[in-house]
Parts: C-alpha cells; sequence; structure tokens
C-alpha cells in the first residue's frame, strides 16, 4: 500500500502484526456481512483493536487466507497481517464500519550495523527465555530457535510471540522505527529473563 484507500475494518479484542496468523471466530451479523463481502472482493480487511469501545487509530491489514462456515450462519476465519496503517477517516454509513486508511511505514533511525547489534540482542535474550521457560516444563530444549534474519520481520515475530495485554501489544504496534520496537522488547525480555531465572534459584 503507497496511498490511501477505502477498506472495511472490523474491531478486535486482539491485536494482529504483520506477518502473524491469527484465527477468528466471527458472530456478529454486520461482521459476517463484512467478511461475505471482502471474500467476493479482494478478501482484505483492516483489524483495529477497541477498547472500551473506542478503537485504535493504528491497525493491521488482514489477508483472509482461510475460512469455514459453521453452523447458525457463523464463521471461522484465519488472517495473516500484512502492513500498518493509520485511519486518516471512518466511515460508518454502511451496514459496518469503513475507512480511509493511509500507509503506516517503519522509519529509519539507527544505522544499519547498530539496528544489527539490537537485533542479535533480541534474538539471544528470546532464546535463553525459551530455554528457561523449556526447563521449567520439563521439557528438553531444542537449542536455538531459528528467528527471522529480517529485522522488521523479528521485530513482528518477537511480538506476536509476547504473552503481554492487548494495550501492551498495540503500543508496540504502533513503534515508529524498528529500532524502537526491538528496543521495547529487549526491556521486556530483560525482565522476563530475571523472573524466569529468579524462579529458578527459588526452585533449586
Amino acid at each position: 500500500m503507497t496511498t490511501p484507500r477505502i477498506l472495511p475494518v472490523m474491531p478486535s479484542e486482539n491485536v494482529l502484526f504483520p506477518g502473524m496468523l491469527l484465527p477468528l471466530h466471527v458472530r456478529r451479523a454486520s461482521h459476517l456481512l463484512l467478511v461475505t463481502e471482502c471474500l467476493d472482493s479482494h478478501g482484505e480487511l483492516g483489524m483495529i483493536l477497541e477498547i472500551d469501545d473506542a478503537p485504535q487509530q493504528i491497525g493491521t491489514v488482514a489477508k483472509i487466507i482461510d475460512y469455514q462456515p459453521q453452523e447458525g450462519g457463523e464463521m471461522t476465519l484465519l488472517v495473516t497481517g500484512t502492513e500498518r496503517f493509520t485511519i486518516a477517516e471512518m466511515i460508518t454509513d454502511q451496514p459496518y464500519t469503513k475507512a480511509l486508511i493511509a500507509p503506516y511505514p517503519f522509519l529509519e533511525t539507527m544505522s544499519k550495523d547498530e539496528l544489527d547489534d539490537r537485533a542479535e540482542q533480541v534474538r539471544r535474550l528470546f532464546n535463553n527465555c525459551v530455554k528457561l521457560i523449556a526447563s521449567q516444563r520439563g521439557c528438553e530444549s531444542q537449542g536455538v530457535i531459528a528467528l527471522p534474519e529480517q529485522t522488521n520481520d523479528l521485530g513482528w515475530t518477537i511480538a506476536s510471540a509476547l504473552s503481554i495485554p492487548p494495550l501492551e501489544r498495540q503500543q508496540l504496534l504502533e513503534k515508529e522505527s524498528p529500532a524502537s520496537l526491538l528496543q521495547s522488547e529487549i526491556i521486556y525480555l530483560e525482565s522476563l529473563l530475571a523472573e524466569l531465572r529468579e524462579q529458578n534459584s527459588m526452585e533449586s
């Protein structure tokens, strides 16, 4: 997406990141109509987090990659996030909500070498956390998990894996640059790693 366009948007309790797979169960009549019309056209919709009936301004374009009708007219979907957007204007005179959305690309705020160092720190912290969690659950460590080489993909993969509340996930989605996204993940992973090590020491 390089220019603004109109897209149906579906409020959700979940945050979808680019590259992330997300199953959805659609029940509301207006959302079922939205999905049906999307399937008849380009198969894309905008997903935005809604908190206390207040939709957030930054969302992710979702591509429907599988769907299954259910009893009672409901539907299950599998979507994947493709790119971020910001809402320029809400359009509500439809059976469901549409919005004029504009691209929300990352800004480059750091040299490639510095960004690569930060990405490597995230990989190391994440794998250390995975090994400790596996150990606590009595599972054998499978070694280092292969994570994406591309920095943007790495940031979204880690964001998708973090067990944090929706509002904190939204804050990650809204980061202006790969550097700021990775730095937020470093802070979270360092805190998680410290907690896991403390738990291990108390149990040993």
